[in-house]
């Protein structure tokens, strides 16, 4: 199966449905099979989170899960979104979506688990911030189902030497399907899980990394925090170049036929025994 790419918008919408829309067809046209946004809901979020102002400006709407849908059928690229909480399983569900995201945060989540497993034909899991043994717990919850686990290690940035692309061998042999979750800027650690094998490639996606980040301010905190993730993304022309070399390895890696090609018979054909028996 060739290496399915997944272009990560989660929240660097800003807000903004229109620059939602202008991300997924960039994205499309550098050549990715998903793009991904978050679906959380602000209302679970407790009051006393200085984060909640956050929240509430970058939801999206189930309306706008609509247009995006739409918005991705247009450009031909799947629809794929991160749960938050099991509430939202049914809307998610009733979309027509057959393949579900779980973020890290809920990897030792056997509830999570156990209910994206019920309801989507395919789960796909990252296991960033999780112990070994809450990995191996996924796999027991989710066995049975079409499933993947995908290698991530949760830091923003995240330098070269702790990227531990090694990890996926072992996800290799727990699950079905497995992959990364990039956090490293540019296209060096796709490429690597690429040649690997991975089923799997997410990476955040922005059209610019000089776009403007959106910016809230809180009663007890007179200054404005960044709250979208463009400066840990990459641009379409990295995912134009992970796309591309997707293609040729997949190309290059073939069938595994043990035989020979026609052109390499005739060559069989004219040197055997030409220079004596």
């Amino acid at each position: 199966m060739k290496t399915k790419i997944i272009a990560e918008i989660a929240s660097s919408h800003n807000g903004d449905l229109e620059l939602a829309k202008a991300m997924i067809k960039a994205a499309a046209e550098a050549g990715v099979d998903y793009v991904k946004f978050q679906s959380w809901q602000a209302k679970n979020v407790k009051d006393n989170d200085p984060d909640k102002a956050r929240y509430k400006k970058l939801e999206l709407s189930d309306l706008a899960h609509r247009e995006l849908i739409n918005e991705c059928k247009k450009y031909g690229v799947k629809f794929l979104t991160s749960i938050f909480d099991r509430g939202r399983i049914p809307f998610l569900k009733g979309l027509g979506l057959d393949t579900i995201k779980i973020p890290s945060t809920y990897c030792k989540s056997e509830e999570m688990l156990k209910e994206c497993g019920k309801n989507f034909k395919t789960v796909i899991v990252s296991t960033g911030m999780s112990h070994p043994e809450e990995v191996e717990l996924a796999t027991k919850v989710l066995k049975g189902h079409d499933y993947a686990l995908l290698h991530c290690v949760s830091i923003y940035p995240l330098p070269k030497n702790k990227v531990n692309l090694k990890r996926m061998i072992w996800l290799q042999s727990l699950a079905p399907k497995w992959g990364l979750s990039d956090h490293y800027q540019g296209s060096e650690a796709s490429k690597i899980a690429i040649a690997m094998g991975g089923d799997f490639i997410e990476k955040h996606f922005t059209l610019s990394r000089h776009l403007p980040q959106a910016f809230h301010k809180t009663s007890d905190d007179k200054k404005a925090k960044p709250i979208t993730t463009h400066l840990i993304a990459d641009e379409p022309g990295v995912f134009k170049e992970i796309c591309d070399w997707r293609d040729l390895v997949a190309e290059m890696m073939g069938d595994g036929n043990r035989g020979m090609f026609k052109e390499e018979l005739s060559v069989r054909k004219k040197y055997t025994n030409r220079l004596g028996n």
